[in-house]
């Protein structure tokens, strides 16, 4: 089985977005118990679609970030956008945008707190819509090759409902739909028919009862086959150090790597989906492709690596596995 060629153009829908402050420490920060002194920080426009648009741009793909803003740390966000090259339609909300923040330790351990973000008023997610379909209407579709990428939390005030009239805003443009989404919005998003899910492990096992924290390789290629098959969708599933899964119905494919010691995991999960949107290919290559930028990721201090699939040279192996495993597979 293949897939066509590299993608016309991705809108991502960010609709919790962003900035992501992130201080690396020194091995000496500073005597003061109360008082630690970072040796840099960076702030970054973030949020998942974002971060997906931010790596694709970084590699000269067609795409446009659809985001709600508010505040001054939305202007800052926008600012942040153009300064990155990165194409945009912002949806003005009277709420703040969030800010996340990361602590990189010296021992290479990670402290993250992620804010709420603010409420988002029903009539701010109807301007959003608005802003997605107006992306759409002026992106036009080419077939599977153009793509609506709806990603991230909901912010305070919005449900799944809006996951729903999104995916609807995608068949109604005759564009093929993605997301990475958890919980309702995920099994909405399912509900609806969604060309491609893209969860991590836990996300999966929260809408698949066959999926325990303890699974194996093997177990979790029979639940995303059982979910493809049920609902008529590609599985991308992100397994953090283990690598990533893919399943389409008909088959189940494993990707992986040897081990390596990351940096800053923070944004890997949505380089992996980069990954697969960056090129064509068999699928076999873009799942190895995925995998390289989601552990190239893992060694990039910032949360969206500026030198996408880059940092790790490393052997990715893609094996098939299901539906019906016939070798055990170590990650």
């Amino acid at each position: 089985m293949s897939e066509d060629n590299a993608p016309a153009s991705i809108i991502t829908v960010t609709a919790n977005p962003g900035l992501d402050l992130t201080y690396t420490m020194g091995v000496d920060g500073g005597e003061d118990a109360d008082l630690r002194r970072a040796q840099s920080s960076t702030l970054e426009a973030s949020g998942k679609g974002i971060n997906v648009s931010r790596a694709l741009t970084a590699v000269g793909v067609p795409t446009v970030a659809v985001l709600p803003v508010g505040g001054a740390t939305g202007r800052c966000l926008v600012d942040l956008l153009d300064a990155d090259g990165v194409a945009y339609r912002a949806a003005a909300q009277g709420a703040w945008t969030r800010i996340n923040t990361s602590v990189l330790a010296a021992d290479q351990s990670v402290s993250k707190v992620n804010g709420s973000g603010g409420v988002l008023e029903e009539h701010e997610q109807e301007r959003l819509l608005s802003e997605v379909d107006q992306a759409l209407s002026d992106t036009g579709a080419t077939g599977r090759r153009s793509w609506l990428v709806v990603c991230g939390s909901l912010p305070p005030g919005a449900t799944s409902e809006l996951v729903r009239e999104l995916v609807r805003l995608a068949r109604r443009h005759e564009f093929s739909c993605a997301v990475d989404l958890s919980g309702d919005a995920l099994r909405v998003a399912l509900q609806e028919g969604v060309d491609l899910a893209a969860p991590n492990q836990a996300e999966l096992g929260a809408v698949s009862s066959a999926v325990a924290a303890s699974a194996t390789p093997t177990e979790l290629a029979d639940a995303a086959h059982a979910l493809a098959v049920d609902h008529g969708t590609r599985l991308l599933v992100t397994l953090g150090a283990d690598g990533a899964l893919y399943a389409d119905g008909e088959r189940v494919l494993f990707g992986s790597a040897p081990a390596l010691q990351p940096i800053n995991t923070a944004g890997a999960g949505d380089a992996l989906l980069a990954g697969w949107f960056a090129d064509g290919g068999a699928t076999e290559e873009r799942l190895a492709r995925a995998v390289r930028w989601g552990r190239s990721a893992c060694l990039s201090p910032t949360t969206v690596d500026e030198r996408p699939g880059l940092r790790d040279d490393a052997e990715v192996r893609v094996l098939t596995v299901g539906p019906t495993p016939r070798q055990k597979v170590n990650p």
